[in-house]
């Protein structure tokens, strides 16, 4: 009876000192800017392969040996010097509204619109 009773005493603290702030969204800091320089810098060169990889499985091995690769160095270069610029800037806040977001724009190819119905499923639907 005991055991249970302590059991309830510590699950209610854990419930009761448990809070959310949910009023506005984190705001970017210091270390979030230092760090995201930091692993733009040292994971750049994955964008090469990983440009070429995708370019391999989407449109072929042609397409990838020349756009696939060109694309890749760009976005490795192009993080790497994201990544310098938001590591120099770390400590000070910068742009119009004096945040410590970063200026990195999401790759154009993340809205992809996969056909339907899947091609698999027009030949083989039964």
């Amino acid at each position: 009876m005991r055991s249970i009773i302590l059991s309830a005493v510590v699950l209610a603290s854990m419930i009761l000192s448990a809070r959310a702030d949910i009023s506005l969204p984190k705001k970017d800091t210091f270390y979030d800017k230092f760090g995201r320089g930091f692993s733009n810098v040292a994971q750049a060169p994955t964008e090469i392969m990983d440009s070429f990889y995708m370019s391999l499985q989407e449109e072929g091995p042609t397409y990838a040996c020349s756009k696939g690769f060109v694309q890749g160095i760009g976005r490795a270069v192009s993080d790497i010097a994201l990544g310098t610029f938001d590591l120099v800037t770390a400590p000070l806040p910068i742009g119009p509204d004096w945040s410590y977001r970063t200026w990195k724009q999401p790759p154009h190819g993340m809205m992809v619109v996969n056909e339907y119905p899947p091609a698999d499923l027009v030949t083989d639907w039964y």
